[in-house]
């Protein structure tokens, strides 16, 4: 009884490992040809009917070979417009970078940082007419660990009318040897984005919204003397997003083929990634296809 009862328990249990095991997916793909004209169908055909199916075309940000990446090298870029009104003081915006500022968004900490004078890489609006600054490269500011920020400082000396400055489509990004790009900043961002720091004339700090940014500095002559700060969040200039794939399919469906048309010519690795997952186990593969389309 006691031998039947050890045997009964084993199958079971046995019954039990094999509902936690998922098989092997069986997976492959074939294409009729691997030569297609431009704006040509692809029929990519399938064996085996895995779990799950995500694909990947080869294209620019569909890279199967990028989809775990978050840094790349490349050059950030940055760039922006600028409004100038009211007054005639001179060189009251200045364009700073720093490598070691603290984070800590106060006068004591600001002070403290070093700041890079980058705003003669920029070109500055000289009246109310927005003036694209052009293109800022920031190359020199990549860092192995520490964040980068970028910050517009306003001046306003005491005695006369000051400045008002507006800038407008703030935009860096890291853009790639291959073209891609991807957004570090932005003025959408607003105050996720963007920090103010009013360290003089308490009135006189910049505003932040999700189209601009704008300071104003005092009106008459007996203004007092003004200094504005408004300080980007911590920025990694490597940063890139991970390259993402296209789900084909889940445990609920079934596929035999997939239909794809590329939008350019070139040479594409499309690669299809077959899953069978459970709670307990997982099994994957990848397969790749070298597609030309010329």
């Amino acid at each position: 009884m006691q031998k039947f009862l050890f045997i009964t328990v084993l199958i079971i249990t046995c019954a039990a490992c094999n509902k936690k095991t998922v098989e092997s997916t069986g997976f492959s793909v074939t294409t009729d040809k691997d030569a297609y004209a431009l704006a040509d169908t692809i029929r990519f055909s399938f064996t085996g009917n895995p779990y799950y199916l995500t694909f990947y075309s080869g294209e620019p940000y569909h890279k199967y070979e990028y989809n775990d990446r978050v840094t790349a090298d490349g050059v950030p870029q940055l760039q922006f417009n600028t409004a100038m009104t009211t007054g005639s003081q001179t060189n009251t915006l200045k364009l700073l970078v720093s490598t070691d500022f603290s984070g800590v968004y106060d006068s004591t900490n600001i002070y403290q940082a070093t700041w890079t004078d980058v705003t003669s890489k920029a070109k500055l609006a000289t009246n109310s007419t927005a003036t694209d600054a052009g293109v800022i490269d920031l190359s020199q500011f990549i860092t192995g660990d520490h964040p980068v920020y970028v910050a517009f400082k306003f001046t306003g000396t005491a005695g006369s009318a000051q400045r008002t400055w507006t800038i407008k489509s703030v935009a860096l990004s890291n853009v790639l040897a291959d073209s891609t790009t991807y957004s570090l900043l932005g003025i959408g961002e607003s105050t996720a984005g963007f920090k103010s720091v009013a360290m003089k004339a308490p009135g006189v700090a910049w505003t932040i919204s999700t189209s601009q940014l704008q300071i104003k500095g005092g009106t008459t002559t007996s203004s007092p003397e003004a200094e504005g700060w408004v300080i980007s969040k911590p920025l990694n200039l490597k940063k890139v997003l991970p390259d993402t794939g296209t789900p084909l399919k889940n445990m609920t469906t079934t596929l035999a083929s997939f239909t794809y048309i590329y939008g350019a010519p070139g040479a594409y690795k499309a690669t299809f990634v077959a899953a069978n997952i459970n709670r307990y186990d997982a099994k994957s593969e990848v397969k790749d296809v070298d597609i030309t389309v010329q």
